[in-house]
C-alpha cells in the first residue's frame, strides 16, 4: 500500500499578531471544516507571547517572529526557509502586515514593498502556492476624504477608483495592481477583502482597533461614576445616526477564508466587501455596547469629554485596576487614541457597504453587531487586559 497523500492546506499569515492575523490563526483551525488546514503558520516580525496570546494548544499551530519585511526577498526567502517548516508545502496565504507612518507617501511605499517582497518571496518558494488573500478596507472609498470626495452608499466593489489628487493617498490601490501583475502567468490567484472598521482581539497593543479604545474608556467610566450610570456616546449627535457596516474579526477571518477555498467563485483580482450582516448606526449599537459594562448608552449631549482625555484625566483610577485585578501593564498608555476617535467621532456620515457581492458567491456568515463587540469583550477579560465587569 502506497502513503496516504497529506491531506489538508497550508496556511501562512503575514502579520499573525494583528486583529485579523489572530482570528484567522484561530478560524483555520475549525472553519469551514476541523480538517481543512493541516497547518496553520503566522508570521510577524515583532517578537511574539504565544504562552498569553489565547491561542489554541493545536499541534498544527505554528508562530514565527523575526521575519521582516523590509529586508530584501532574498534575505526574506532565507528567514522563511530557515524558520517555518514545510514552508514548500504553502497553498494559502493571507495578507495582513501593515506598517503605519506618518504620511501618504510613505505608506504607500513602505506597505506597497511589504507586499511585493513577501509575494516575490513565498512564490518562489512554494511551488504549491494556489491564493494570496489581501485585506485592506473603506480608505479605497475614500472614506478618509468625505469632504473631498463624494461618498454615495451602498458602497459597492465595482465603484471606480476616487479621482486625483486623493487617488495617489490611497496604498491599497497600489498594493491590489502590484499583485494583479505579479500574478500574470502565475498558477496562483488573489482576491482583496475589504471590512470596514474591525472591532476585535488582538494579544498584543494594536494600532487600529477601536474595540479595545471603547472597553478601556467604559471600564473606566463605570469605575469613576459607578455601576448603571449614563454615558453619553462620545461623537457627535448626527454621527449617533449614520448608517455603517462594523465588521466583527471572526466575520472577517471566515470571509477571508472562504474566498481563498473557492477559487472558482472568486476569480483572480475579484473584490469582496466584508461586514457583519445588516448596515448599523450608533444609535443601535452603542447601549448595547454599553450594557456589556453595567452602564446605560445615551445620545450625545455635545459637552462630553474625548474618551482620550478622560482616561488621561483618570489613570491613577486605572492604574488601582490593573494593581486590584492583575491586569496586563502598558496597555492604556499604549492605546491608539487618535483610531478610536476617528472611528466614533470623524466618521460621521453614511458609508455602509453591500455586501451583495459576497452573498453572491455563497459566504452567508453573519453576526449581530453588539454580539461582535460582547465576544471580543469576553476575550480581553480572558487576556486580562479589562475586569471582568461582573
Amino acid at each position: 500500500m502506497s502513503a496516504m497523500p497529506q491531506s489538508g492546506k497550508h496556511a501562512l499569515i503575514f502579520g499573525a499578531s494583528g486583529i485579523s492575523g489572530w482570528s484567522l490563526l484561530n478560524q483555520c483551525l475549525h472553519y469551514p471544516t476541523p480538517t481543512t488546514f493541516n497547518r496553520v503558520t503566522g508570521l510577524s516580525n515583532r517578537p511574539f507571547p504565544t504562552e498569553d496570546a489565547l491561542l489554541p494548544d493545536d499541534a498544527r499551530l505554528r508562530f514565527v517572529s523575526g521575519i521582516d519585511l523590509t529586508q530584501s526577498v532574498e534575505t526574506v526567502s532565507d528567514q522563511l526557509k530557515a524558520k517555518v517548516d514545510d514552508i514548500e508545502s504553502v497553498n494559502v496565504v493571507f495578507f495582513c502586515a501593515y506598517i503605519q507612518t506618518g504620511d501618504f507617501q510613505s505608506l504607500r511605499q513602505v506597505n506597497t514593498a511589504l507586499l511585493k517582497t513577501a509575494t516575490e518571496a513565498i512564490s518562489a518558494i512554494s511551488p504549491h502556492l494556489e491564493v494570496i488573500i489581501l485585506q485592506t478596507g473603506g480608505k479605497g472609498y475614500g472614506l478618509e476624504f468625505p469632504e473631498q470626495v463624494k461618498i454615495e452608499p451602498p458602497l459597492r466593489e465595482t465603484m471606480p477608483r476616487i479621482p486625483d489628487p486623493w487617488r495617489s493617498n490611497i496604498f491599497y490601490y497600489d498594493q491590489y495592481d502590484l499583485l494583479l501583475s505579479l500574478s500574470k502567468g502565475q498558477k496562483w490567484t488573489f482576491s482583496e477583502i475589504r471590512p470596514d472598521g474591525i472591532v476585535g482581539f488582538a494579544p498584543g497593543s494594536n494600532v487600529m482597533n477601536m474595540g479595545f479604545g471603547i472597553a478601556f474608556y467604559l471600564t473606566l467610566y463605570r469605575e469613576v461614576y459607578g455601576k448603571g450610570s449614563k454615558v453619553p456616546f462620545p461623537g457627535k449627535p448626527h454621527g449617533y445616526h449614520t448608517r455603517h457596516s462594523d465588521t466583527f474579526q471572526d466575520i472577517l477571518a471566515k470571509m477571508e477564508i472562504y474566498a481563498s477555498l473557492n477559487r472558482e467563485k472568486c476569480p483572480n483580482g475579484s473584490t469582496f466587501n466584508c461586514g457583519d450582516g445588516q448596515p448599523v448606526s450608533w444609535a443601535q449599537v452603542w447601549p448595547g455596547v454599553c450594557s456589556y459594562f453595567g452602564l446605560v448608552g445615551i445620545e450625545p449631549d455635545g459637552k462630553q469629554k474625548t474618551m482620550e482625555d478622560f482616561v488621561h484625566a483618570n489613570l491613577t483610577v486605572w492604574n488601582r485596576l490593573v494593581e486590584a485585578h492583575g491586569l496586563k501593564r502598558g496597555l492604556i498608555e499604549s492605546q491608539n487614541w487618535g483610531h478610536a476617535h476617528f472611528m466614533l467621532v470623524d466618521f460621521d456620515f453614511d458609508r455602509e457597504y453591500s455586501l451583495d457581492a459576497a452573498r453572491s458567491v455563497g459566504f452567508n456568515e453573519y453576526i449581530d453587531t453588539v454580539k461582535g463587540y460582547h465576544s471580543t469583550f469576553d476575550r480581553m477579560v480572558d487576556a486580562k487586559f479589562i475586569p471582568s465587569p461582573s
